[in-house]
């Protein structure tokens, strides 16, 4: 039995993060706990993880001839790493638009001279499937790459009924692209369209297009049979927390959970909104104010933290990710991969997320497995390594995972493990040893 059966023993490991599941997400004290574990072990079989522990335990059971052995002696080992938040299907390009920014442009004119997402919702609509596959399989490679296992996709590049579907539908074709599990999110609420109504982008624009959504888009998409949830965004200028309620609820009426952009851009109510609805996360959260958290308190909303978008849109303000985890909120670390900001690692945006928001290595870890996979309503299935989950874990270059945030974009990552099976990182096709280090040799068990 080989690693591409599904079956695999990782021993030997200096650290083994096991950030075990202990029936949901992690808030509080508990999001900076690793549950760590030296000269740890995990024996896959069949794709699961059917066992945990010290080398020598494991082996004393799982240890059978003919299984293919990974050595993660003097490495760190993490569960997968999940990316709860990407906007992957889109076309044309907008790096002129951050140079414009970093020489002085405010975003009103980047905006007046056609810039901003419109700017991508044209040039999605323009561009041929063929092309926004290739674009997918590129993009899917490089956030493999940075240690993610399963990844959350996004619509919202076309804002028409029939623009929307077909993202959709390439999103789900996407899946042959990739051996990473895909979640994907509907976001036709993602900003109003200039083409629609009077054109004018006035809260006449917004209403008509909140009853679009509502009472065409959302049946239609929900018809199609592929969005898994529904994404909606509260921000000043786009849709009012009354419009997002009734998307939201309407959405739940025919099946599909909400997530929700909040206070990206200014303080919109997004976070209170999104609460108030139990909504499964609210995303960004940039300008959501202290008060406002305070007030709203504990919950099982997830609030997903994108330190990256906040560095290229050059925010005056940063989520206070502190004052969420010390209320009992559960944080996710994401990267925002998107039309304008095409940072695909997560392992990097992680190294970030820390400084950034002062959090724990620890808090960060949490936040990008087991956090980001209930997000994403995944927590029985990956996150952790636990007995019963999906195995998959990443193998990096250090012998604690602290020492992944001492070098941000250095590269550490040794492998990658998606369901027992070694996808990136040298190849096993056979029983074996698999040595340490990308490019390692394989030899005879």
């Amino acid at each position: 039995m080989g690693a591409e059966s599904g079956d695999l023993n990782v021993v030997g490991a200096a650290q083994l993060a096991r950030v075990t599941d202990r029936g949901g997400p992690r808030t509080g004290r508990s999001q900076g706990e690793l549950d760590l574990l030296a000269d740890g072990a995990v024996a896959v079989r069949g794709g699961r993880i059917v066992a945990v522990g010290t080398s020598a335990d494991v082996l004393a059971d799982w240890g059978e001839p003919g299984v293919a052995t990974l050595d993660a002696r003097g490495r760190t080992v993490l569960p997968g790493l999940v990316e709860c938040h990407s906007h992957p299907i889109f076309g044309g390009e907008r790096h002129d638009e951050y140079a414009e920014r970093l020489g002085g442009a405010t975003l009103a004119e980047v905006a007046a001279r056609g810039g901003g997402i419109w700017s991508s919702v044209t040039a999605s609509r323009a561009t041929g499937d063929d092309e926004l596959l290739a674009r997918l399989e590129r993009a899917y490679r490089r956030i493999l790459a940075g240690g993610v296992t399963t990844l959350e996709v996004k619509s919202g590049y076309g804002l028409t009924v029939a623009e929307e579907l077909r993202e959709l539908a390439l999103l789900e074709q996407s899946r042959a692209l990739s051996p990473m599990r895909l979640v994907i999110s509907f976001l036709g609420a993602h900003v109003v369209p200039r083409d629609i109504g009077a054109g004018d982008g006035g809260p006449e624009a917004g209403e008509a297009y909140t009853d679009l959504i509502a009472g065409e888009m959302l049946p239609a998409v929900v018809s199609q049979g592929i969005a898994e949830f529904h994404d909606v965004t509260v921000e000043q200028g786009l849709f009012t927390p009354a419009q997002a309620r009734r998307l939201m609820r309407r959405g739940r009426e025919l099946g599909l959970e909400p997530r929700v952009h909040a206070d990206a851009w200014n303080s919109s109510e997004g976070w209170a909104t999104a609460a108030g609805e139990g909504a499964v996360t609210a995303e960004h959260l940039t300008y959501t104010p202290d008060e406002e958290i305070h007030d709203v308190g504990a919950t099982d909303t997830v609030a997903v933290v994108l330190p990256v978008a906040e560095l290229i849109y050059m925010t005056d303000r940063r989520a206070n990710a502190r004052l969420l985890i010390d209320s009992d909120v559960p944080v996710a670390v994401a990267t925002d991969y998107c039309s304008s900001i095409h940072a695909t690692s997560l392992l990097a945006t992680m190294a970030m997320a820390a400084p950034w928001f002062r959090l724990t290595p620890a808090e960060v870890i949490v936040g990008a497995t087991l956090n980001a996979a209930y997000s994403l309503n995944l927590g029985g299935e990956c996150g952790s390594l636990d007995v019963g989950k999906r195995g998959d874990l990443v193998v990096a270059d250090c012998p604690h995972p602290n020492e992944l945030f001492l070098a941000p974009g250095a590269p550490l990552l040794d492998q990658v493990v998606i369901g027992g099976r070694v996808i990136a990182g040298p190849g096993i096709v056979g029983p074996g040893i698999v040595g340490p280090g990308i490019g390692g040799a394989v030899a005879g068990a």
